[in-house]
């Protein structure tokens, strides 16, 4: 691919190369494209014997204007490096399915008005640092290898992380505005795991929600007795819930290891059909509201459980609240079966 003469000036460039097999690749950047703001550069390609073994980009450091970069690998092999700090103007920058190493890392504190860092499908190091005075928004997303994640970011307003590890994660000179928002999936794990993914966030009140997916409760039922004994519990504003089990053996057991690994302020399940949560949720209400109590005790044979002190203040539907519900079985009867996994929730508000 080689640069044009006579062309109009852009803001917005992108850039797809489509299963090369192995071929060397070359792209030179005209002057007229000096103007660029929004660059996007995609390697499409569908298994690792046709991804492109050397990319050369010419000219693209002097595309200083750039404002928003994104790189899309398609196979986390493919190697990519770039002088971020030639890029003074960058403010939103997203890396998919890159192998990142230290050259990231150290370039963040170059660019001074970096608002937006988006890591999707990376493999990184084991200890990240990142930090930036103007970072607004950092999200990292099934990325692997992390076991550390340190970020200085004083402006810091929203972070995301989604995983299948447990990374420890720090926050240094952090705003009281930050919110922390994560998402775990539960399959085969350790029944301890959830509790200590909380723990790991330091300090553990910037975690505004969590969302817990259990593919297969089994094993948590097998090991849910090691959890209670445990004393201090973390606590948590908000946990969004989904468990893919219709089985009302495993009602008890589930709902005995959420809340002897945290304590949740407020607790979502969905009302997605796929899940099929309804029987649970009226359990759960009927467990901390009283009349399921003696239940407790025949399946845990042991003390009573700290959680018998909750108690569910208000239930809320969309934009709707009950503070007193006689009949919740009825009450979800009357709604329809949601086909919508981000908006179809009913959230129970707890209290001691």
């Amino acid at each position: 691919m080689t640069s044009s003469e006579g062309c109009e000036t852009k803001t917005q460039l992108g850039l797809v190369f489509c299963q090369s097999r192995g071929e060397k690749h070359g792209f030179l950047f005209p002057y007229c494209l000096l103007a660029t703001r929004i660059l996007l550069i995609c390697l499409n390609y569908h298994s690792r014997a046709n991804y492109v073994k050397s990319l050369s980009l010419h000219g693209l450091q002097k595309l200083k204007l750039v404002e928003n970069l994104c790189y899309l690998a398609g196979i986390v092999d493919a190697s990519f490096k770039l002088n971020l700090g030639s890029y003074k103007s960058l403010r939103w920058l997203s890396l998919f399915c890159v192998r990142v190493k230290m050259w990231l890392l150290e370039q963040l504190p170059k660019i001074p008005f970096l608002e937006s860092l988006i890591l999707k499908h990376c493999s990184l190091c084991e200890r990240i640092n990142i930090s930036g005075s103007q970072l607004k928004f950092s999200e990292l997303t099934n990325c692997s290898n992390l076991k550390e994640i340190n970020i200085d970011a004083p402006n810091l307003l929203s972070c995301e992380y989604s995983g299948k590890d447990e990374p420890v994660i720090s926050f240094r000179g952090i705003s009281n505005q930050l919110e922390v928002n994560a998402h775990i999936h539960l399959n085969h794990q350790d029944a301890d795991r959830l509790r200590q993914f909380i723990q790991n966030i330091v300090p553990q009140e910037v975690l505004t929600s969590l969302f817990v997916f259990i593919i297969q409760p089994y094993p948590i039922i097998e090991s849910v007795d090691i959890l209670q004994g445990s004393s201090s519990l973390p606590s948590i504003k908000h946990m969004q819930l989904c468990v893919v089990s219709d089985r009302q053996t495993c009602y008890f057991p589930v709902m005995n290891w959420l809340l002897s690994s945290c304590f949740p302020e407020t607790i979502s399940f969905s009302l997605h059909y796929n899940f099929n949560m309804r029987a649970f949720m009226v359990y759960f209400y009927e467990m901390l509201m009283g009349s399921k109590k003696g239940e407790c005790y025949y399946f845990s044979r042991g003390p009573e459980c700290w959680w018998h002190g909750l108690k569910v203040v208000k239930i809320t539907h969309l934009e709707r609240t009950y503070e007193i519900v006689k009949d919740l079985k009825a009450m979800l009867n009357t709604l329809p079966l949601s086909r919508n996994y981000d908006e179809e929730f009913i959230t129970f508000t707890l209290k001691l």
